[in-house]
């Protein structure tokens, strides 16, 4: 009994979940994994500012959080990324309604 391991792997990747998501069509702010600070600045070129950043494999939101600019950007990512391998920068929905899915 239990979840399944292919169920707990696609919830706790972030692009596996976003990649999830989006074949069934549930629509999800842009988004784009990064395992490296010059990976998360390039998605961050595609997303724009503000954006969220959501590490993989975290439990209540350990290095996550909102960038306001490049230079946070780099200094939160560098701190995400020691302590997760994945995180997850998405477009900023700040002031949105948010559902999660748990």
């Amino acid at each position: 009994l239990g979840t399944p391991i292919d169920v707990v792997i696609n919830t706790e990747d972030r692009q596996l979940f976003s990649d999830r998501l989006n074949e069934i069509n549930e629509r999800i702010a842009q988004s784009y994994s990064a395992a490296t600070v010059p990976e998360a600045m390039d998605a961050a070129k595609k997303v724009g500012f503000p954006l969220m950043i959501r590490s993989a494999y975290a439990l209540g939101g350990l290095g996550s959080g909102l960038c306001y600019d490049e230079e946070q950007l780099q200094e939160m990512a560098r701190k995400a990324l020691s302590v997760s391998p994945q995180i997850l920068v998405e477009r900023s929905m700040k002031g949105w309604k948010e559902v999660e899915y748990e």
